[in-house]
């Protein structure tokens, strides 16, 4: 059984319609990279995916039963989404902030504790583990909100289809843990976790999802592969600038070199 499907998807909250006719479905352990330019409707498919944004018309299959049928705290252990901005001013310490991931879950104060000391441990933000959320740099909140997320999906290998939302996840972070955060992607993928990464670094991408969706003004432009995808035409045509593709010397994946 698919983890997502979405069919004929249309969308408009604040009355211009930012989705529309969107279809695509996801399979366990597979990674979808979501790209468009800015405004083309990747954060909206993200957050109606997520259940923040109504549908006009259309339909979201979240494990073979439609979104609107899952109550919050169902919905909440199925899926965790990473927000782009995520707005949180209480001073929380970071280990605080990361244990709302379980709160969905009625696992334990024994087994929270040793989830999140995983998840510090898998994010790089165990020495930032007692300071306040608020006092963090971009880069170390958008870790911590990546480790909260983690932490609700984390040890849920038993559960019917996990989805993993990541809104921009790597715009903040330096080279190390852009890498560090596509290593917890593919190893959550590899326990059958469905992951869908919307992000600008289509190289990135291409090293690591099985399928890439181009959006452009809120309409589907493709989809596929991303040896079939990411393609000149397709940045001609989305992006309007000229790209060479090239192979990666180490995996041979698509390489985009701007001209």
């Amino acid at each position: 059984m698919s983890v997502l499907t979405i069919t004929n998807a249309s969308a408009s909250p604040y009355g211009t319609a930012l989705l529309q006719g969107i279809n695509f479905s996801l399979q366990p352990g597979q990674v979808l990279g979501l790209i468009g330019p800015n405004g083309a409707g990747t954060s909206t498919l993200l957050h109606a995916v997520a259940g923040g944004i109504a549908l006009d018309s259309g339909q979201i299959l979240l494990n073979g039963k439609p979104l609107p049928e899952y109550d919050r705290v169902q919905r909440a252990r199925a899926l965790a989404m990473q927000s782009q901005h995520a707005a949180l001013n209480f001073p929380f310490s970071v280990e605080e902030v990361i244990l709302l991931g379980r709160m969905p879950h009625a696992s334990g104060r024994d087994m929270d504790q040793q989830i999140v000391e995983d998840v510090l441990y898998a994010t790089d933000t165990l020495p930032l583990r007692q300071r306040p959320y608020t006092q963090l740099s971009g880069g170390e909140k958008q870790r911590v909100q990546l480790a909260r997320a983690l932490a609700q999906l984390w040890r849920a290998q038993d559960s019917p289809g996990r989805l993993l939302l990541l809104d921009e996840p790597n715009s903040a972070l330096d080279l190390a843990h852009q890498r560090m955060v596509m290593e917890r992607v593919d190893a959550l993928a590899a326990e059958g976790c469905a992951v869908i990464v919307a992000t600008h670094d289509f190289n990135l991408l291409s090293s690591h999802a099985d399928q890439l969706l181009v959006l452009d003004h809120g309409r589907q432009h493709s989809v596929g592969e991303p040896e079939a995808v990411l393609t000149p035409a397709m940045f001609a045509d989305v992006f309007q600038v000229q790209v060479m593709i090239e192979r990666h010397p180490d995996n041979q994946s698509p390489l985009v070199i701007q001209r």
